[in-house]
């Protein structure tokens, strides 16, 4: 039992564990069915913001509409954000330890490409690899059949979100520790990511250990990734933490936002038509 004198009036570890990766799940389900979407073709889709869940967002038609995608987002279904961030706690489970891109080489690729799971967007079993996107698709194609040192696996694939994407288990583990988190993060995204992809894996990771410090709020994690981040990726923080705080509700802060990291921003203002520069490795 903990004495009295020393308990903490915030939540006790294993509820933010828990939070967190119920909160990822719930907040991949909502946002799932508008990713890639403007604010304006949401509310011009839905009738306003969506505060809850929705279906797909071509309706009936989800299968087909978009050939290389035949995926049932929305009605509450998780996405393969949340598929990769359970695969990475599976990989923890059987590790009982820290992980390296080894470890990715090992467990998470084997994992992808051999254990079939239920895919709430597939609406059936099957291999959680014919659900990733082909930047994950990329950890298999490298590794298992390229032969690939994984500490550099991640050289020329799609720079993007897709390693940061399931790096908070990460954080969990390094709870309260966000430098050993951001180290242990770059390392595992190594055998995934480069560039800012790679950079981005380490700074979420950093930013749920500082989560999970006793007294943490949100300008505490904020100066935990201001004091880890590197190049555009710590600018682009920076720029719009500094242009929200200006702010009280999301409504008013979208469009000032969205100003704020146009000039971070790899892909262009439609994300369905990238700009010529658009995932290029760099510093930026």
């Amino acid at each position: 039992m903990t004495p009295k004198a020393q308990e903490s009036s915030g939540p006790r570890l294993d509820e933010r564990i828990t939070g967190a990766l119920v909160g990822a799940a719930v907040g991949d389900a909502l946002g799932g069915p508008v990713e890639g979407y403007s604010p304006d073709q949401i509310v011009e889709r839905h009738g306003g913001r969506v505060h809850g869940i929705v279906g797909p967002w071509n309706g009936d038609a989800w299968r087909t509409a978009r050939p290389i995608a035949p995926y049932h987002k929305g009605d509450g279904h998780v996405t393969d954000d949340t598929l990769m961030t359970h695969a990475l706690v599976r990989v923890y489970a059987t590790v009982r330890d820290h992980l390296d891109a080894y470890a990715v080489a090992d467990h998470l690729v084997p994992d992808l490409m051999t254990n079939p799971r239920w895919i709430p967007e597939l609406e059936a079993e099957a291999l959680p690899l014919h659900r990733v996107f082909l930047a994950e698709k990329w950890l298999v194609a490298r590794i298992h059949y390229g032969h690939v040192d994984p500490r550099e696996a991640g050289v020329g694939n799609i720079v993007n979100c897709g390693a940061a994407m399931y790096m908070a288990p990460v954080g969990l583990v390094n709870a309260a520790a966000p430098r050993a988190a951001y180290a242990e993060a770059l390392d595992i995204a190594g055998a995934h990511q480069s560039s800012y992809g790679r950079e981005a894996a380490g700074v979420l990771a950093a930013a749920v250990a500082a989560a999970c410090t006793p007294g943490a709020t949100p300008d505490s994690v904020i100066s935990t990734c201001l004091s880890l981040a590197k190049d555009g990726t710590r600018a682009a923080i920076e720029r719009t933490c500094e242009v929200a705080g200006a702010h009280t509700d999301f409504e008013s802060a979208l469009a000032p936002l969205r100003e704020a990291v146009t000039p971070y921003d790899t892909v262009g203002p439609d994300y369905r038509r990238p700009s010529l520069g658009a995932r290029r490795p760099s510093r930026l």
